[in-house]
């Protein structure tokens, strides 16, 4: 299991080498984040994006390729996508703590 888990691991680093812009900043957080992983288990990245504002076309370019790649190892990523602004308006809510709690940055290298 850790092995396919590394596998993934390297390739959605790779991934996210690609197509995202410089400044972005991807975590992973949640179950496979904390290591308290399950059957049902899904990959929950967060996508925060060096801009004022997120448009659908954002979507199409930065989430998708990552959700796609999911569905390459038969697994669920569920992406979230912000700006910096954003997401630090978000603050203090419950799943800006517990995102801060567990999240692993995939560096962009």
């Amino acid at each position: 299991m850790q092995m396919r888990k590394d596998d993934i691991l390297i390739s959605l680093r790779a991934l996210i080498k690609q197509v995202m812009p410089a400044g972005t900043k991807v975590f992973l957080f949640g179950s496979q984040a904390r290591g308290d992983v399950h059957d049902e288990s899904d990959w929950d990245i967060l996508i925060l994006l060096d801009k004022e504002k997120i448009t659908s076309a954002d979507f199409d370019t930065y989430a998708y390729p990552l959700v796609d790649l999911g569905w390459q190892f038969s697994e669920y990523f569920s992406t979230k996508l912000y700006t910096f602004t954003e997401w630090m308006k978000r603050k203090g809510t419950p799943f800006f703590k517990n995102v801060e709690l567990d999240a692993i940055e995939l560096e962009l290298r």
